[in-house]
């Protein structure tokens, strides 16, 4: 099995992913090294959980733009714990370039920029999801995930609901025509 890092990736996860809990995802890959790999689901909002509601609950002010901001649900593991991802640079106490001027951060310094307005683009996804060593390419060789490189224009801008089929459109796919089945001739 060949190693590719697919950092700064999207990933859909093809109709045989055994796993139901990533059925209809798709994962954005921070980091992907042959150890292991992160990522989160960047296109599933947590249903009336905004991000000015969690500044709210850590007793933060929240701008107009962070009320009407949802929260994603990033992936099943730390559900409770909050990460960023954003455009800018690494400028935070805790955060590190993931490629094409992406971040992620993990420190509270990061929700005050967001507060306040200032950060341009941002993702605040609560959980994440990662595999171990050898698992991510394991399951992209045996055909459970489907990778595109990622761009800025879907993973900050586009429409939540629309994001997969624009992987999709740009990888030049038809979901339509997916079997998820293998039959015998």
């Amino acid at each position: 099995m060949t190693y590719k890092n697919l950092t700064h990736h999207f990933l859909i996860a093809s109709p045989q992913m055994p796993d139901e809990r990533f059925a209809d995802t798709l994962v954005y890959i921070t980091r992907h090294t042959p150890e292991g790999a992160w990522g989160f689901v960047v296109n599933e909002p947590l249903n009336a959980i905004s991000v000015g509601g969690l500044l709210g609950e850590m007793g933060m002010p929240s701008s107009q733009q962070a009320m009407n901001t949802p929260a994603l649900h990033g992936g099943p593991v730390r559900p409770e714990a909050g990460f960023v991802l954003h455009t800018g640079l690494p400028d935070f106490a805790s955060s590190f370039a993931i490629g094409e001027s992406v971040c992620l951060t993990t420190s509270k310094d990061i929700l005050e920029r967001i507060s306040e307005d200032s950060l341009a683009h941002f993702l605040v996804c609560m959980g994440f999801c990662n595999w171990g060593k050898g698992q991510l390419d394991k399951e992209v060789a045996q055909g459970d995930w489907i990778a595109c490189p990622a761009d800025l224009e879907i993973l900050f801008r586009a429409p939540f609901e629309e994001r997969i089929s624009l992987v999709y459109d740009k990888l030049g796919i038809n979901p339509d025509f997916f079997v998820a089945t293998t039959g015998y001739a």
